[in-house]
């Protein structure tokens, strides 16, 4: 075999180069393209990319940003017994109510000349009662205060005073401690919602034994059927007598205890619901107390300086449109030494009333007997000054009181609207063995909420 040439190897060379040269030239053409594909989907990705980071950056942003604050949430205003406004949470609330009596009174006595006095006749019109209760809870509903402002025309009576300020700390239902001045819980009478009695006024016996407005502390609260009271505080004055301040070292004590027998008879005389009570409501009320004297008192027969102990009990009873309470008062005054010096003695007195419902929710018919004994006549004479004989004459000391009463009740709106008629008979006897009585009417409308 001869050995190629030169010319002829260069000649096959130039020939390769000249066959390969498009195909090298094609492949690179393709690979651009795929190249150029590719970097656009990179240029994708990456565009996304900026876009998350962006929305990531913006979100971090936002929430390093105070947030704008809310609107205030209106508080909520209303009517419920009451007009009230409260907070969304309920935590602070404010109650508003009122009371309003208006009393006609024709009161006339006899055999008075026989004790220095002078018989009288009056027909006299009143604002018997003209209040204002504000109540509520601040910071927790267990936080509570009470206030009421109260005005008279009675006894040439204006203006408006403060009767009842009152704070209170609920722990449970078992304890509630109370500090201020309040009502005392002693006589059921007089603890009931005055609003929510049977007849216009208190009776002459409840009067004369009831203990008014107390300033102190007290605990109270419910253990199943039970119910209990705890208070702590200056002399307790009679209802006729303003001031509360202690003069002197010695404080009083009320221990009360109520027992729901049947179901709960409530803190009101009459229940004007059109339904009746459908179950039985019995309910025993049971107090003692420990009372210096500090302000002499003619509705109470204490003299400023007496040390009394007392003891009263109710048993009250409803069912259906019938209602009754029976009740019992007992109080001793101690031996006393020194200035208006007097041997011990002691009172006592009764209350019987009952009311039926005639028409179911507006007509009642209602009768009330009580009366009260002195054990001794300590009421300062006062020259036979006019007097309505609230709890009995006031212008000379009487031994026993009786008092008849026949009431009639007409409802326009349950306790909130109402008008009622009441005539009572008094008849006592004073320690000298002379009779004297009265008779007194009293017509009464009364508005509430």
């Amino acid at each position: 075999m001869t050995r190629p040439s030169v010319k002829a190897l260069c000649g096959l060379a130039g020939l390769s180069v000249l066959i390969l040269s498009p195909a090298v030239h094609g492949q690179t053409v393709s690979e651009i393209e795929v190249l150029k594909q590719q970097l656009e989907v990179q240029r994708t990705v990456i565009q996304k990319l900026e876009e998350r980071v962006n929305a990531l950056a913006a979100q971090q942003r936002a929430e390093q940003k105070p947030a704008a604050p809310s609107p205030p949430t209106p508080p909520n205003v209303g009517y419920d017994e009451g007009f009230f406004i409260k907070d969304a949470t309920g935590d602070n609330r404010l109650n508003i109510n009122g009371l309003v009596q208006t009393r006609f009174n024709h009161f006339e006595t006899g055999g008075t000349g026989g004790f220095g006095a002078k018989d009288q006749t009056s027909n006299n019109f009143d604002i018997f009662l003209g209040r204002l209760y504000v109540s509520g809870n601040i910071v927790d509903p267990s936080i509570r205060f009470w206030m009421t402002l109260h005005g008279t025309t009675t006894g040439n009576g204006s203006g408006m005073s403060l009767l009842d300020v009152e704070l209170s700390k609920t722990f449970s239902p078992a304890l509630t401690i109370e500090v201020g001045k309040y009502w005392s819980a002693y006589s059921f009478g007089y603890y009931a919602d005055i609003g929510k009695f049977m007849f216009p006024d208190m009776s002459a016996a409840e009067w004369a034994f009831s203990l008014g407005r107390q300033t102190g502390a007290r605990a109270s609260g419910k253990l199943g059927d039970f119910t209990y009271n705890l208070s702590v505080s200056n002399s307790i004055p009679g209802s006729d007598v303003p001031n509360t301040e202690n003069l002197h070292g010695d404080v009083a004590v009320i221990g009360n205890l109520q027992y729901d027998i049947l179901a709960p008879y409530g803190y009101l005389e009459t229940d004007p619901n059109p339904a009746g009570a459908k179950k039985p409501q019995l309910s025993l009320w049971m107090s003692g107390y420990h009372n210096p004297v500090e302000y002499s008192s003619v509705f109470q027969n204490d003299l400023a300086g007496d040390k009394t102990y007392g003891a009263t009990g109710s048993l009250n009873f409803r069912y259906g449109y019938f209602s009754f309470q029976g009740s019992g008062y007992y109080k001793d005054n101690e031996q006393r030494f020194g200035v208006q010096a007097h041997p011990a003695f002691s009172n006592h007195g009764w209350l019987e009333q009952a009311g039926y419902y005639l028409v179911p929710g507006k007509v009642e018919i209602a009768e009330r007997i009580d009366g009260v004994v002195w054990g001794r006549g300590q009421i300062p004479f006062s020259g036979g000054t006019a007097t309505q004989w609230y709890a009995g004459p006031a212008n000379f000391p009487y031994h026993t009181l009786t008092e008849y009463t026949g009431d009639l009740n007409y409802y326009l709106r349950g306790h909130n609207a109402k008008a009622m008629l009441a005539y009572s008979y008094l008849s006592g006897k004073g320690f000298n063995g002379r009779i004297f009585d009265a008779n007194r009417i009293l017509f009464q409308t009364q508005l509430a909420f």
